[in-house]
């Protein structure tokens, strides 16, 4: 896997200004409801082209022209240390922290006989194989090659695959795509806000990364997968305790057990609202944000925000990652702990790196941060919590949420679901992907890609007359505006 000689990376394709509103409004396109029949479902075909994201492949192309993040700071610690196995979009890399301390992304194998450089030398600014010594640079170069003599200049000829990595935020963010077409960062907020504002953590997760976004814009399940057995059953306790609370979520979410469902494109992806009822003359609205192309934005907190994002490994597998930062004040050093050892939407990890499989071509997967309550241990679901505390008797959000999701398989027969009202905003994101993959291959290239700022939004719930607009109105558009 060598990058193509220079001059010979794909054509560039033309940017064109973007069709949707910078902010979601008035050119978007609406979803208000599935019409029902085939047409809400993905075929076979455009489901294999939703889900494939290896190499040369539309999504895999399409998705490529994004930085993605793909290790935290902290996975790649030492200058000169031990090299870490990367899995990313189908391909098996290495990332190492060089004598400098910047990180290098850089194929696995060394070209001369295909040996594994994660047994190299990582030395003197660059990683050397134990085979015969070559040595290769962050950028792939060759810059030692001990076998050959001073006079040749063969070491010049060789160059590895290596992809750019930006170190930003206690996260390390790689680019895979051509390299004239470079973007720039999203601009997320979570990225400005002191390091003690924010908190990140990501999980190997057994899907592929469609069904695990999904999950995240799918905000009905909450009322089930999520709920305690007092909330499902809205016992007098409950009830009284929701009608005192000042939070809006904890008072209107439960009241209206059919909310309606809204979506529209915008230009950093898709936006749900979902709508009920107060029975108090006002409507309760709560807005997600798909991002392009594999981030959610649910609503939360109004001074702590989250979102996910849901990066491939393979077609089998993904990155599931889980950003909180608070806007008001550090985070309290007890909830990271908590966090870290697994509490709400971080779930609980395995230390170390260790084998799960093997790819067709017999190429060993190395999993790392993997769930403590997995598929193969059944989340360690407790029956009697299930009869008496809570709908799903297993421990941790964002194990429920793998439990449903890794449950459909690693990609889900989309072509033999059966969508309903709720489902608004999972039609409209996977239209949305398909649509802006097969754009970039009729040489259109993504807006957002290179347009960072179109990220810089917020997720949220707020109060509404009947009168005002879901999406048009200013004080929506207010609530959606980061401010950092």
């Amino acid at each position: 896997m060598s990058t193509p000689p220079s001059g010979q990376w794909p054509e560039r394709a033309t940017t064109t200004p973007s069709t949707y509103p910078s902010f979601p409004g008035s050119k978007a396109s609406r979803t208000t409801s599935p019409s029902g029949g085939n047409e809400t479902m993905l075929s076979i075909t455009e489901n294999e082209k939703l889900t494939q994201v290896g190499p040369g492949t539309p999504m895999g192309d399409y998705i490529r022209r994004f930085w993605m993040p793909f290790r935290l700071s902290s996975d790649v610690p030492e200058a000169d240390g031990e090299p870490v196995r990367v899995r990313l979009m189908g391909e098996d890399l290495l990332a190492f922290r060089s004598t400098d301390g910047k990180v290098g992304l850089i194929q696995r194998n060394c070209p001369h006989r295909w040996a594994d450089l994660f047994y190299g030398r990582n030395e003197e600014n660059g990683l050397r194989c134990t085979y015969h010594g070559w040595k290769y640079d962050a950028q792939g170069n060759c810059v030692d090659m001990p076998t050959e003599t001073d006079e040749s200049s063969y070491k010049d000829k060789i160059k590895i695959a290596a992809y750019p990595v930006e170190e930003v935020a206690g996260l390390l963010w790689t680019y895979m795509g051509p390299k004239d077409l470079t973007p720039e960062l999203p601009d997320f907020e979570y990225l400005r806000v002191p390091e003690s504002h924010r908190f990140a953590s990501w999980n190997w997760q057994q899907t592929n990364y469609a069904q695990a976004i999904e999950g995240g814009i799918d905000s009905a399940h909450s009322n089930y997968l999520h709920a305690t057995l007092d909330a499902y059953h809205m016992t007098d306790a409950w009830q009284d305790q929701w009608q005192r609370s000042q939070n809006l979520r904890d008072k209107y979410h439960a009241r209206d057990q059919h909310p309606k469902f809204f979506a529209e494109d915008t230009d950093y992806g898709v936006i749900t609202g979902a709508r009920r009822d107060t029975g108090e003359g006002e409507f309760y609205w709560r807005y997600n944000l798909f991002l392009l192309p594999f981030y959610t934005m649910p609503p939360s907190a109004p001074s702590q925000k989250f979102f996910h994002a849901f990066v491939p490994i393979d077609d089998l597998h993904n990155m599931r990652w889980t950003f909180v930062w608070n806007l008001k004040s550090a985070l309290p050093s007890g909830s990271i702990e908590e966090w870290r050892n697994g509490a709400g939407l971080h779930a609980a990890s395995l230390p170390g790196q260790f084998r799960i499989g093997s790819t067709a071509d017999s190429v060993p997967i190395f999993a790392e941060h993997f769930p403590l309550r997995n598929k193969e241990n059944d989340y360690l679901i407790s029956r009697d919590y299930q009869k008496r505390l809570t709908f799903t008797g297993i421990t941790g959000t964002g194990e429920q949420d793998l439990s449903v999701q890794e449950g459909m398989g690693h990609i889900t027969p989309r072509n033999k679901e059966h969508l309903g009202t709720t489902d608004i905003g999972i039609i409209k994101s996977r239209r949305r992907l398909l649509k802006e993959a097969t754009a970039l291959q009729d040489g259109e290239e993504p807006y957002s890609a290179s347009h960072g700022s179109v990220y810089y939004v917020r997720a949220g719930d707020t109060l509404l007359s009947p009168e005002e607009n879901w999406v048009h109105d200013q004080k929506i558009k207010n609530l959606q505006t980061a401010t950092w």
